[in-house]
Formats: structure tokens, sequence, C-alpha cells
């Protein structure tokens, strides 16, 4: 596998998504994957906002919210982030939301490049950066994708010694979303997409179903549910009790 990330002009608002890719990609093959950061995503759509409704956006854009001394910590549809994607940098004082539909989007990208350059088989991802508890830093995650399957399951199949994966599931988009981003940056490179050769993944030509276009675990069944749970309490707690503070 091998990525390269592409330098290009900024991307302003309001510019043609597909255009720029034409006037940035290289030639592209079969079974190569192109990588589109979410920010030029959203700027094509006009999902860009004046700093001083931040806050006002980063709940409306959330299930539930919970607040820190950093930042707001969201629940979205696609799990838990910060300040539910909603970001200042590179955003010429503006602030820059999430796309809407990325999903929709790299589908309509991978049937017009696939027509544009002949091609059978290609993969389209759209990444964003995330925040992983108690881990320094940020790292990748895909934010949608078309063209190829997301995940691949070990479940029932042995390891080395024989012993059968009970739950073990690699999630492959968010590998490729993670590394993609590592060579893109995200300070001034204006690097906003990247192209992989030779991905390992199965690409696929068929529309991938709606239980491959979300790799957000239910909370229910998620293992850190009970962290989660236990911090919403909390802050529930304090801030009944500022409220009666505040009352005296």
């Amino acid at each position: 596998m091998k990525i390269t990330s592409i330098k290009t002009p900024i991307f302003y608002e309001g510019d043609s998504l597909f255009d720029f890719l034409l006037n940035n990609l290289p030639m592209i093959e079969d079974n190569d994957i192109v990588v589109i950061t979410s920010k030029i995503v959203a700027l094509s759509e006009h999902r860009v906002c004046d700093t001083k409704n931040k806050e006002k956006i980063i709940f409306k854009e959330s299930k539930k919210v919970i607040e820190t001394p950093w930042a707001l910590l969201t629940l979205t549809n696609d799990g838990w982030i910060i300040n539910a994607g909603v970001d200042e940098s590179n955003a010429n004082d503006k602030i820059i939301l999430l796309p809407k539909n990325s999903f929709k989007t790299a589908e309509v990208l991978q049937k017009k490049l696939k027509k544009h350059f002949s091609l059978k088989k290609l993969g389209i991802l759209i990444t964003d950066t995330r925040s992983v508890p108690l881990r320094v830093g940020t790292i990748g995650r895909a934010l949608g994708y078309a063209g190829f399957l997301p995940i691949k399951s070990y479940i029932g199949k042995p390891d080395i010694f024989g012993r059968k994966s009970r739950i073990t599931i690699s999630n492959i988009a968010d590998a490729l979303a993670s590394t993609a981003v590592l060579t893109m940056g995200e300070g001034d490179e204006k690097t906003p997409i990247s192209l992989i050769k030779n991905p390992p993944v199965i690409f696929t030509s068929k529309p991938l179903s709606k239980k491959m276009k979300c790799l957000a675990f239910p909370s229910e069944k998620d293992i850190f549910s009970k962290v989660f749970t236990y911090t919403e309490n909390e802050s529930h707690k304090k801030s009944k009790k500022n409220q009666r503070n505040h009352k005296r």
C-alpha cells in the first residue's frame, strides 16, 4: 500500500468539489482510494458559520452534550466527539461544521470519478479527526466512504493457535483514515486530498448497506457506556448543585 498526499491551492467556500478533484488529482486507476478531508467537503456545501454562534451550533448539531473544562463532549450520529466536529482551524476567522451527509457525497463522487476515468473499482474516503479517551493528540477517522467494505470480521475465525475469536472486528475505514490523515497533516500543509494505491480492502461496485454505513456502536452495547453514563450523571449533579447555590 502506498499513500501520496497531494498539495493543492486553497479550497474556498462554494467551490466545486468535483472540479477541484479533477484539477488536482493525478491519473487514478482501478483499485485506488481517493481520500478527501471533510473540511473541503463542508466548504463546498457552505457549512460555514460565524464564530459568535459556535456554542449554539454545537448544541444544535448534538444529541447530548457534556461540559468539560476544555471543550464540549458531544454525542452525534457518529458517536462521541469534541464540539460536534465544529472546527475553527483553517476556517479564516469562521467555523466549519461537518458535512451534511458524507456517505452520499462519497457515493456521488465515486460514480462521477469512475465514469470520468473509466474505472471499475474505486474507493472514496472522507476523513475527519478525533480525540481518543486517555490518549494524547488526535487521529484520523472515517466520516464517509464508498466503493469498499469498511470492516473485516474475525468472529469465529481461528488465531495462530486455533483459538476462535468472539468479538474481534477490524475497522478498516478508520485505519485507512488515520494513515491518510498522517500524510495529509492538520496544519498549513495544504494537502486536503491524498491517493491510496493498492489498499488492503475488498472493493465493491454495489451500494453499501445501511449497516455498513455506520461505524458508531449503540451506547447500550458499547464497552465504555458505563463511563459516559457516570460522567453524564456527575455532570447533571454538578449542574443541579450550581443551580441551588445560585438561588441562595
